[in-house]
């Protein structure tokens, strides 16, 4: 199994200007690893949603590669996306899958499918170009490189442990406070701005 902070350090040090889309668990973490916050899009507050997102990113900005850090409760309630996504063809979106059986946030309830369901198998059969599962460290660092260089869409399913180091960055509640949820929108103009200059933005 790989640790979760692990995969997202190694993430990081190899995603160059791409757009990083995280969710939930992910996005609890990713900011403490990330050196390109202004390309980081947070998308927590519509749970099932990221890998929708990721895929309208894509098809907008074909010139620039779009990462989803997407967790594995997340995705089982959007598994539609993935048909979407191998139909559109995204030749730019790269789909990581933190895939650990569990809804972290709401205490560790199993996600429906967990230890059956085989997710990557679903996304080649859903069109997926290329679909690669990763249990260790060491064997995603090596598979990165050509994971990231292959034209998508690519499906990246990693078997993680449980997730650690969230109490350091408190309870997920406080992802739906108001000061919040306004500093995400404040979040989503600065990426738009840094993506389209030309956009202004209604915080300015």
């Amino acid at each position: 199994m790989i640790a979760a902070a692990d995969a997202l350090r190694a993430i990081s040090s190899q995603r160059d200007d791409a757009l990083v889309v995280i969710t939930m668990s992910t996005a609890r973490l990713w900011p403490s690893v990330s050196t390109r916050p202004e390309r980081d899009l947070p998308i927590s507050n519509c749970m099932g949603k990221a890998s929708s997102v990721a895929l309208g990113a894509a098809l907008a900005r074909p010139d620039l590669k779009v990462l989803v850090l997407d967790g594995d409760g997340s995705l089982v309630m959007n598994l539609g996306s993935l048909v979407t996504i191998g139909q559109m063809q995204p030749k730019n979106l790269i789909h990581f899958l933190f895939n650990d059986g569990a809804y972290t946030t709401v205490g560790g309830a199993p996600v429906p499918g967990a230890g059956k369901a085989d997710i990557a198998a679903m996304s080649a059969a859903a069109g997926y170009r290329c679909s690669k599962s990763y249990e260790s460290i060491e064997d995603l660092v090596k598979g990165l490189p050509h994971l990231l260089s292959t034209d998508g869409p690519v499906f990246c399913n990693l078997f993680i442990e449980h997730w650690r180091g969230l109490a350091d960055v408190g309870p997920m509640t406080q992802q739906v406070m108001d000061t919040r949820l306004l500093a995400a929108a404040k979040k989503y103009w600065t990426v738009r701005q840094e993506l389209n200059p030309d956009t202004a933005s209604p915080f300015a």
